[in-house]
C-alpha cells in the first residue's frame, strides 16, 4: 500500500510504517501525478483534495490532521466511494489557551476588569464548548449561539443577533460552510461589524472567512470604539 503525505506531518512512522510504504511530499505540491498510485492520502489544510486531484487515482482513504473540513471535497469523495477522516478536538486547548491569553493580553492593555464583561461563544463543539466550560468555571458569563445544536438537541442558546447586542467579547469557533441556512462564510460581514458594541472585542478563532476581513479594515477605519 502505498501513502502519500505531507512532509510537515509528525509521526508518520510511529503511526503508519506498519501499513505500507510512505511517501512524503511537499503539502502545497500535492498534484495528481504524486497521488495517481496512492492508495491512501495524508494531508494538512493547505492541500485542497477534491475530483481535481483525486479523479483516476488509486486513493480510497484521505486523513487531514485538521479540525476543519472545508479544503476536502466531501461531496465528491461520497460520489466516488472515498471514506476520509479528520481530526476533531486535535487543537482544541491549544486555541482554548489562545483565546485566554488573548483576553488576559487585550485586558492588561485597555484596563479591563474582565470579571464584569458579557462572553459570546459562537460555535459549541470541541473547541467552543471547552471554552464556554473555562468561562463558565471562572463564573464568567457567557451566551452561546449554536443553531444546528440548539436544532438536534435543545438547550440554553440564543440567536447570534443577541450575541451580537449583549456581549463584551465575542469568540467565534465554527466551521467554514459556504451553503445552506447556517453557511458560516462571512457570517460577520460589514453590517454585522457595525452592529457590535462599543468597545467590543472580536475573537475570530475558526477559519479566517468566517469574518469578512475586508469589511473588517473599512469597519476599524471608521469606528474607533472597537
Amino acid at each position: 500500500m502505498l501513502i502519500v503525505a505531507d512532509e510537515n506531518i509528525p509521526l508518520l512512522d510511529a503511526f503508519f510504517e506498519g501499513f505500507g510504504e510512505i511517501r512524503r511530499v511537499p503539502g502545497r505540491a500535492i498534484d495528481r501525478a504524486m497521488v495517481e498510485q496512492a492508495d491512501v492520502l495524508l494531508v494538512r489544510s493547505v492541500t485542497n483534495v477534491n475530483r481535481a486531484l483525486l479523479e483516476g487515482s488509486k486513493v480510497r482513504f484521505v486523513g487531514t490532521c485538521t479540525i476543519g473540513t472545508d479544503h476536502l471535497d466531501l461531496d465528491y469523495f461520497q460520489q466516488a466511494g472515498i471514506t476520509w477522516s479528520s481530526a476533531p478536538g486535535c487543537n482544541a486547548r491549544g486555541v482554548v489557551d489562545y483565546v485566554l491569553g488573548s483576553l488576559l493580553t487585550l485586558a492588561e492593555i485597555e484596563g479591563v476588569d474582565l470579571t464584569r464583561r458579557t462572553y459570546g461563544v459562537v460555535g459549541a463543539g470541541e473547541v467552543g464548548g471547552r471554552l464556554i466550560k473555562v468561562l463558565q468555571g471562572l463564573g464568567w458569563k457567557v451566551l452561546v449561539c449554536d443553531p444546528p445544536r440548539q436544532a438536534a438537541e435543545g438547550g440554553d442558546y440564543v440567536s447570534l443577533e443577541q450575541i451580537v447586542e449583549q456581549c463584551d467579547v465575542i469568540s467565534l469557533h465554527t466551521p467554514l460552510t459556504k451553503q445552506g441556512q447556517q453557511s458560516t462564510w462571512h457570517l460577520f460581514d460589514e453590517k454585522r461589524l457595525n452592529q457590535l458594541k462599543p468597545g467590543a472585542w472580536l475573537i475570530n478563532a475558526s477559519r479566517g472567512p468566517v469574518v469578512n476581513n475586508a469589511a473588517l479594515r473599512d469597519v476599524l477605519l471608521e469606528r474607533e470604539d472597537l
